[in-house]
């Protein structure tokens, strides 16, 4: 086992490609990369066998916890891996023997006979290693721990002799690839370092490559003489061949322009003009256009689908796995991720079900004010009908008792009339003048007391001599 450290922004050293008047111009500059200096710390782990064990990942995270966007693009169902933090980015005791318990002792005990058989761990001279609670452990658990002399693991591990290298170009060639696609526009992050390293970790920790660290080393086949020549040989024929390195593609398919050059040449035959070799330097020009605006295009809906991810708020996602006794510093294995992801995604949803619910309430308590509303409206209606309905009947009432005091008035006058003509027609007796007859008629009352009623009836009185001597009498 040995720890690896990114800067995940930074480049190794890439290949381009320039023309020869840029170089004899002397304008060349670097190539274009990130810059961004977090740093992440891979643990990696390979055995004799030719396998490897899943790569620790250590974040760097000042509050000790990993954000949920940082893992993304990781797959538990697919992909192996074991997660921590630390603030710096770098390994330390707690982390080490978190790793010694959770990813070398789960990987290895199958092998070991669950355990029965004694294992055998190479570790450098790092102090995460080199303390009594790892190598205690170690002791309980049957695991052998030996540690490579001070200054020889450039010779003798195996990780540093035949994989880091590979690991560090493959991933510089994934980061330099995905800054072509973004053509720069979307800063490198801890979000998008799982989606490059991931496939550099695969390219690199093959088998064949695995088992070749062993035999340069001299450890599996075990041949101290591998070690020792290189030793006795000059510092000049010692640097490690770059072979094994990709050497990058371009980033344009030439197979295009090359057929339709191809198929000109048998139609045309050979016998090439200045007007055929025209057309077919136009079509190689517009095939290359064509493919470097195909590429961009790609590249710009990339930026643009990383950009609307980043956009998405990070959330602790191993908070919920955390004692209150536990020590913060622990690797989180595939399981654990799944696990934490199925919590959070259920409290999500147990939070999505109460805003549900609240909603529900909310509008719930909307409508029951509406109705409220609605039902004072209709009572301050009701009770409006009823006062224009009651001020209705008080006019009717009104006018019934006015017409009521009409009627006695005029019947009044009547009365006082006739007591009038009494009085005449008595003195007019004594006084013994044949008395005329007298008759009021509704026309006379009519002069005395004003115009008649609807209820009013016409009333005719005749008065004779005859009638007043009856009267007497």
């Amino acid at each position: 086992m040995d720890e690896k450290g990114f800067l995940i922004g930074v480049l190794q050293k890439v290949q381009r490609v320039f023309t020869k008047e840029a170089f004899k111009k002397g304008k060349l500059l670097g190539a274009g990369q990130d810059g961004n200096r977090e740093w992440i710390t891979v643990l990696a782990t390979i055995c004799m066998d030719g396998t490897f064990l899943p790569p620790g990942l250590i974040y760097q995270a000042a509050s000790g916890n990993i954000q949920d966007t940082w893992l993304d693009d990781f797959n538990p169902e697919e992909q192996l891996a074991s997660f921590a933090s630390s603030p710096s980015g770098w390994t330390n005791d707690i982390l080490g023997l978190s790793w010694l318990q959770t990813v070398f002792d789960t990987h290895t005990k199958q092998k070991a006979r669950n355990g029965r058989d004694w294992r055998l761990l190479l570790v450098d001279g790092h102090g995460s290693h080199l303390n009594m609670p790892f190598l205690d452990w170690c002791e309980l658990h049957k695991i052998h721990v030996a540690l490579y002399p001070s200054h020889s693991t450039h010779r003798l591990q195996p990780l540093d002799v035949g994989l880091f290298r590979p690991l560090a170009n493959f991933y510089s060639q994934e980061l330099n690839a995905w800054i072509h696609t973004t053509q720069g526009l979307c800063r490198i992050s801890k979000r998008e370092f799982f989606s490059l390293f991931w496939p550099a970790f695969q390219r690199a920790f093959t088998q064949k490559n695995i088992l070749s660290s062993w035999e340069k080393t001299g450890l599996q086949p075990f041949n101290p003489e591998k070690v020792l020549n290189q030793i006795a040989i000059s510092r000049s024929d010692t640097r490690p061949s770059s072979s094994s390195s990709s050497t990058g593609s371009s980033a344009l398919s030439t197979t295009d322009w090359r057929t339709i050059r191809r198929l000109m040449k048998n139609v045309v035959g050979d016998i090439l003009g200045s007007d055929v070799r025209k057309l077919s330097n136009t079509l190689q020009k517009l095939t290359t256009e064509n493919s470097i605006l195909t590429h961009e295009n790609e590249g710009l809906r990339r930026a643009v689908f990383i950009e609307k991810g980043r956009r998405k708020r990070g959330k602790p996602l191993f908070e919920l796995l955390r004692e209150d006794d536990e020590v913060k510093a622990m690797f989180f294995s595939p399981t654990k991720i799944q696990h934490a992801r199925d919590q959070q995604s259920h409290k999500q949803q147990e939070k999505q079900r109460l805003e549900a619910e609240r909603q529900h309430e909310k509008l719930q308590k909307l409508r029951e004010k509406e109705a409220k509303a609605k039902a004072i409206q209709q009572r301050k209606c009701d009770r409006e009908a009823a006062r224009v309905c009651k001020q209705q009947e008080m006019k009717e009432k009104k006018a019934i008792r006015e017409q009521a005091r009409e009627d006695r008035q005029i019947q009044q006058q009547l009365q006082r009339e006739l007591k009038g003509q009494k009085e005449k027609a008595e003195k007019n007796r004594k006084t013994s003048k044949p008395a005329e007859p007298v008759v009021i008629t509704a026309s006379t009352a009519q002069e005395v007391a004003g115009p008649l009623t609807a209820s009013s009836r016409p009333m005719r009185i005749r008065r004779t001599p005859q009638h007043l001597q009856d009267y007497e009498l």
